[in-house]
């Protein structure tokens, strides 16, 4: 367990110091975009940053902090389809044209972010509900 990766603050307190629509692009959205998970697994070298083990399938993104904001305004439509709901679409920030646009801004989002398997996405939300790896902030 890489205890260093959970956020030193909760969502919530962060979302307060930032324009809520810009903010939820980076903390909510961001994770359904695939480029940016794509660049993360480049970065990490497909390896877990919380177990440390290979990550077979595409990952999950998680925030090592959520004190950011998005300020790229381009934005994409993906489709993001459930049992219930066959069309549904999500707009999500568009990681892939900022790279393009600027580097920095881009770098500023990723070195934010780390990917991990989804179980210990699960297991790093049960360890922030427990106040877990308050000790170690």
């Amino acid at each position: 367990m890489n205890l260093k990766i959970i956020p030193a603050r909760a969502a919530l307190d962060c979302e307060k110091n930032y324009d809520t629509k810009l903010w939820r692009k980076f903390a909510r959205r961001i994770t359904k975009n695939a480029f940016m998970a794509k660049a993360l697994a480049l970065r990490d070298a497909g390896v877990c940053a919380w177990c440390g083990g290979k990550i077979a399938d595409t990952g999950e993104i998680h925030h090592t902090t959520y004190d950011h904001s998005c300020t790229f305004a381009g934005t994409i439509v993906v489709r993001q389809q459930t049992v219930q709901r066959h069309a549904k679409k999500r707009e999500i920030p568009d990681c892939e044209r900022c790279k393009a646009d600027n580097q920095a801004r881009f770098e500023a989002c990723l070195g934010k972010l780390v990917l991990v398997h989804k179980h210990c996405n699960i297991e790093i939300s049960a360890h922030t509900a427990s106040g877990a790896g308050d000790a170690d902030k």
